[in-house]
Order: structure tokens, then C-alpha cells, then sequence
């Protein structure tokens, strides 16, 4: 993990020295720590007519860290699947950022909120993760980890008889942070 942050590390010197003003672009790869935990999915179960939640587990992910430089403005792309076992209805996800495992939990942690996508039967939906991280929380991106997490929202209308039920799966998640001022 180390060697992949020196790479990281010496492109962005370069991107640095590219951007000029003192600007430089970190590519943080989260899902590559995510991958093969199990934080990488999250379950659903809905009973017919009810709309309810359910989320991973919170994960560290570790950063360059840039001390006293200002975080711009970080963008999130990503892909997921929607995996639905049975019943018919919607999936959201959200995404959740915070200093410590316990403060992905505080509504202030909201990051970026995916729009919902109908799912219905045996069907694997898949779903883009796309848009500007909360600028409430750019310092995060200063320090050396943050943490994840992730929460679907699901809504089973009626007049449905049958649960909604299955896995939403992250399948990637990049998240691009640009850098401004005191870089080096």
C-alpha cells in the first residue's frame, strides 16, 4: 500500500508542477479498499408497503495526507449493482464521510446521495455513482484516513404483497480530489 501512495504521490508532484496556481489531483481508488471485506455490500429486506434502510459497516481508508493545503473540491465516480432477489420497488444509496468510524453515522456525514433506481424480480440493476462530495467536508481529504459508509434506502410501495430483498454491491468508487495552495 505504501509503494502505491509514493506512485501516487510522485504523479501528483507532476500533475502539481502541470496544473501550476499550486494545484494538484489526488485519484483516491476507496473501492480497491473495500473490495473483498464485505463493506463493499449492503443488504436489504423491506416488508411489503414499508420503506426502511440498511448500511455497511464503516471502513478506513487511508490518504496521502497534505497537512495545511486546502482541499478544492472532490468529485465521486463510481458504479454499482443492484442486485434484487424479490419484490418490486426503489433503491437508493448514500455515501457517508467522517473522521471516525462513529461519525459516518451523524447525518452531517451525508457526502453524496445517489438517485433512486427501480428494481423489481430477479434482476441485477446496475447504478452510476456520480457527483461533487459535500464541501462541508473537504478538510477530511487533508488528513492521512478518513471513513466510509454506505447506506441504501429502499421503498416498497403498495400495493406490493411480496418483500423487497436483496444486495446492493459496489463494483467501484474513485474519488478525485483537487488540491489547492501549500501542497509540498
Amino acid at each position: 500500500m505504501k509503494v502505491k501512495w509514493l506512485g501516487v504521490l510522485l504523479l501528483s508532484a507532476a500533475v502539481a508542477a502541470a496544473c501550476g496556481q499550486g494545484r494538484a489531483i489526488f485519484n483516491v481508488d476507496v473501492y480497491s479498499f473495500l473490495q473483498g471485506t464485505g463493506k463493499d455490500t449492503v443488504s436489504y429486506f423491506v416488508p411489503a408497503g414499508v420503506s426502511a434502510s440498511a448500511s455497511s459497516a464503516p471502513q478506513k481508508v487511508n490518504l496521502p495526507g497534505v497537512g495545511s493545503s486546502l482541499v478544492d473540491s472532490v468529485r465521486a465516480f463510481g458504479t454499482a449493482d443492484l442486485r434484487n432477489a424479490t419484490g418490486a420497488g426503489t433503491i437508493g444509496l448514500q455515501v457517508y464521510l467522517a473522521a471516525d468510524s462513529a461519525g459516518t453515522f451523524n447525518p452531517s456525514a451525508l457526502a453524496l446521495t445517489v438517485p433512486t433506481k427501480n428494481v423489481s424480480g430477479t434482476s441485477t440493476t446496475a447504478d452510476t455513482i456520480r457527483g461533487d462530495i459535500s464541501a462541508a467536508l473537504n478538510a477530511l481529504f487533508t488528513k492521512s484516513q478518513l471513513w466510509i459508509r454506505f447506506q441504501a434506502t429502499a421503498s416498497n410501495p403498495p400495493p406490493s404483497v411480496t418483500p423487497l430483498q436483496g444486495k446492493a454491491v459496489l463494483t467501484s468508487l474513485l474519488l478525485t480530489v483537487i488540491i489547492e495552495d501549500k501542497f509540498f
